[in-house]
């Protein structure tokens, strides 16, 4: 395995040993006991090379599959494999697959050793690291799930190259979210080096991958499940889920959206200068996702209706106060369907 960046996720029940660099994925042969790999179709019709010599399952590629009757069918093909609780399963894919792979891992036999190669950059920076592990229920985003930490996740940027262009820019959504939430600092740096970025410099992509990794693991070792300080996490989420559920978007082209409202909504409510909606807007368009969208109000209030983040009557929404700081407020659900209206 190549030298890589190192980043250790520390919890009361577990540890995470975090690697971001490139070919990685070799390290698969070193790995004791032989791994059963839970991979992504595509990912291994790209990449076959490095993992067919391992017992697999497929997992299909897609949103459209990320459900319980997936995972039904995984965990027919572990106990075909004869797969036990000394195992280790090692879930290979983006976030679709790794959620998939996470969550047949934490709950077959009660719980079975795993781990992640994750192999898109929103799966790097975002889907692979923190624990949630889970599918989705009649379409609603992450409804069924755990929080169970993987022993490892890797990291591999060589996996990037065969990305489509649009599914590599879906991940940039959740880098700049980790800049809009904890560093004016990051954002500074992706604005003079999103050129960089969007042409995979491995430079840049590894220091932006590693520096996302590190925000995300200093929020999630605070408070692993979700209870406070994690929630920022969720900046744009909460109105993304339902464009995303809404108009069929990829999940970053909708968190893209969602932060952009998020952030007009924080300037409407006096918390943030125009000139930080306009760094967040332009950085977004930038990259090659997504500022405006004609959306229906009442369809997405609705959605988030159903939001697993609502709490009764109100819901945890995410602010900025300024570029690089964010804070949780919460909104009546009533308010927020007029806020919807007005900024929509």
């Amino acid at each position: 395995m190549t030298m890589a960046q190192r980043i250790k996720l520390t919890t009361p029940q577990a540890e995470t040993e975090i690697s971001v660099g490139e070919n990685l994925s070799a390290g698969l042969r070193h790995l004791e006991p032989l791994p059963v790999l839970l991979v992504d179709e595509r990912v291994m019709l790209l990449h076959g090379k490095l993992f067919d010599t391992f017992p697999a399952v497929l997992i299909p590629s897609g949103e459209q599959h990320k459900t319980l009757q997936t995972v039904e069918r995984i965990y027919r093909e572990l106990v075909r494999l004869e797969v036990d609780r000394s195992s280790l399963l090692v879930g290979i894919g983006g976030g679709v697959a790794t959620d998939v792979a996470g969550f047949a891992a934490s709950t077959y036999m009660r719980g079975v050793r795993f781990g992640f190669i994750a192999s898109t950059l929103l799966g790097q920076v975002d889907a692979s690291i923190g624990g949630k592990n889970g599918v989705d229920l009649d379409g609603y985003k992450n409804m069924v799930g755990v929080i169970r930490q993987p022993a490892f996740v890797w990291c591999d940027l060589s996996l990037l190259t065969t990305l489509a262009r649009r599914e590599y820019v879906t991940g940039i959504a959740e880098v700049i979210k980790y800049g809009a939430i904890r560093s004016r600092e990051f954002l500074g740096y992706l604005e003079d080096r999103i050129e960089n970025l969007l042409t995979l410099d491995n430079q840049v992509l590894t220091e932006v991958v590693t520096r996302s990794v590190s925000v995300k693991v200093d929020i999630v070792q605070q408070d692993e499940f979700e209870s406070g300080t994690r929630r920022l996490l969720n900046f744009g989420h909460t109105l993304g889920h339902a464009v995303e559920r809404e108009y069929g978007v990829l999940h970053g082209e909708a968190v893209a959206l969602g932060m952009v409202l998020a952030a007009r909504l924080s300037h409407a409510l006096g918390f943030l200068p125009a000139d930080g909606v306009s760094l967040l807007e332009s950085l977004i368009a930038r990259s090659g996702l997504p500022v405006d969208r004609k959306i229906d109000p009442g369809q997405i209030y609705e959605h988030i209706r159903k939001d697993k983040k609502k709490s009764g009557d109100i819901i945890h929404f995410v602010l900025l106060d300024r570029p690089g700081n964010a804070f949780i407020r919460e909104i009546p659900l009533d308010e927020l369907k007029q806020m919807l209206h007005d900024l929509c």
